[in-house]
This record gives C-alpha cells, structure tokens and sequence, in this order.
C-alpha cells in the first residue's frame, strides 16, 4: 500500500507526515488541534521554543485524554478522539457537550498552572 505525504504547520513551522491514502484530512485536523493547544499555550506562557511547546500541548493533550477516560470509564483503551463505542446509545450529542465541558474547564486549569509556572520562572531570572 502506498503512503500518503501531508504537510502541517505546528506553531508556523512546517511539518511532513505519513499517513495512509484518505487519511490526510484527518491528519490536518489533529495537527490544527495541537497548533490550537499551542498557540493557547503561548498566548498564556509566551514564545518558549518549539520543543517546550510541543511537549506542554502533548501534555495537554495526554491529560485530556486521560480526564475522558475517568469520566467515562467505558471509553477506556479507546480513543477519546471521537471513537464511540456500540453501547453509546443514541445520547451521542450529551456526552460530546459534557466531554466538551470536561475539556475546557482541563484547558482553563492548565492555562492556570501554566501561568502559575511562568511567573515562577519569572522570578527567577
């Protein structure tokens, strides 16, 4: 099977990546996603690096993750990216708007602590 090529931007910088052929949509949203995370996390902490960055947003990201998880135990060894599974039922919508909640107040006391650890860092020099 032959390999798709999609490149992505992640705080401005161009990134090439593999997928598989039809995946490359899907690809962009998730690296659009992770260039969210990162442009909040400058936004909060400002220009750190490219490295540092991208190790906050996969931080974010895993806490997210794991923040779905303990929500709803059944989603465990899923992804809490969008996979549903067959015992969903049909109130979808609801647990995408507490997910979506769940989130957010995450993304807040992220921000928060990050903003916290700036003003440590702050001090310092």
């Amino acid at each position: 099977m032959a390999q798709s090529v999609v490149t992505v931007r992640l705080n401005g910088q161009p990134y090439q990546m593999g997928c598989g052929p039809g995946e490359e949509a899907h690809i962009e949203a998730l690296a659009k996603e992770v260039d969210d995370i990162i442009t909040a996390v400058k936004s909060d902490a400002g220009q750190l690096g490219d490295t540092r960055l991208l190790a906050m947003a996969a931080l974010i990201l895993a806490d997210q993750k794991y923040t779905l998880q303990i929500g709803n135990p059944a989603s465990v060894g899923s992804s809490a990216l969008g996979e549903n599974s067959a015992e969903s039922g049909p109130d979808n919508s609801a647990m995408s708007a507490e997910a979506e909640a769940m989130l957010a107040g995450q993304l807040e006391a992220m921000a928060s602590k990050l903003r916290g650890l700036k003003d440590q860092l702050d001090s310092i020099t």
